[in-house]
């Protein structure tokens, strides 16, 4: 057993080898060539070829002076460099309620969706509601 597949296996080795190395001549040897042909000239029915009447000229209209020319622009003011915006007034925080409709002290929105209870050290999922918040059920 062991010599019939060593003796397979020395007869296939360099078939294996050799097809591993040889390539075509050429790329397209292994695909079709396709050529296009152009269409066919349609015939062109016999008309007599008519006169060409010269077109008469159009009259070339200078541009019409305006009625009341922009005012002038005068040169831009300076008023020093850009005020800075004073910060946002704070507002009240906004409410989060529970789920029976109840003001839950202490608690802060934390995001999208989301309040901070820092009475627990939880956070829930909340719902919208106006512009403040529910907690889910």
């Amino acid at each position: 057993m062991k010599r019939s597949l060593l003796l397979l296996g020395a007869l296939l080795l360099p078939t294996l080898a050799l097809a591993q190395i040889a390539s075509p001549s050429s790329p397209t040897s292994t695909r079709g060539a396709t050529t296009v042909t152009p269409p066919a000239a349609q015939p062109v029915p016999a008309q007599p070829p008519r006169p060409v009447q010269p077109s008469p000229p159009s009259p070339v209209q200078a541009p019409r002076p305006l009625m009341n020319p922009p005012p002038a622009a005068g040169p831009i003011r300076s008023t020093g460099p850009a005020q800075i915006a004073p910060p946002p007034t704070s507002t009240a925080p906004a409410k989060v309620y529970d789920r029976d409709g109840r003001i839950i002290p202490g608690v802060r929105p934390a995001g999208q969706n989301r309040v901070f209870d820092s009475r627990t050290g939880r956070y829930h999922d909340s719902v919208p509601q106006g512009t403040d918040s529910k907690i889910k059920p």
